[in-house]
């Protein structure tokens, strides 16, 4: 047994219109569905790490994956809702939402996050200039994890 994308959207539709929830995780079967509104990470309610690798090499891409580039004061990190694909085309036939050292305005899209065929746009929340992409194109991304650095505009 598995969700439909139905069932996926009425779960989140209710998530965001409750107001006493922040965080939810379904599991049906072998799907699992996790939402969060504020993008924070419950870390009691993410699985337990299992036995140590035996392999040295395993636990360095883990490292690799959670160090972030450097942002000065004032800029504006753009991070992942939650745990997915980040694709920065709207298709694979189309140019990308943004490039580095292109110009946005507060809500104009600049990539996709797609989660059990979900796909989650992310808005640009300031006007002004994509500083860095930081996630590779059509690689999974952890909630919470930094997907570009925005220098906002200054008046």
């Amino acid at each position: 047994m598995s969700l439909t994308h139905k069932e996926a959207r009425r779960i989140l539709e209710i998530l965001d219109q409750t107001r006493h929830l922040d965080f939810l995780e379904v599991r049906v079967g072998d799907t699992t569905l996790t939402a969060s509104k504020s993008g924070t990470v419950q870390r009691s309610l993410e699985p337990m790490a299992g036995p140590t690798p035996t392999k040295t090499a395993q636990p360095a891409p883990a490292v690799a994956a959670t160090s972030e580039p450097e942002m000065t004061a004032g800029q504006v990190a753009v991070r992942a809702t939650m745990m997915g694909t980040f694709y920065r085309k709207p298709s694979p036939d189309q140019p990308s939402f943004v490039e580095e050292n292109a110009a946005v305005e507060a809500g104009s899209p600049l990539c996709l996050v797609e989660a059990m065929k979900l796909f989650n746009t992310l808005a640009s929340p300031v006007n002004g200039r994509v500083v860095r992409i930081v996630a590779q194109d059509l690689q999974m991304v952890q909630r919470d994890q930094l997907l570009m650095i925005i220098e906002p505009e200054t008046r």
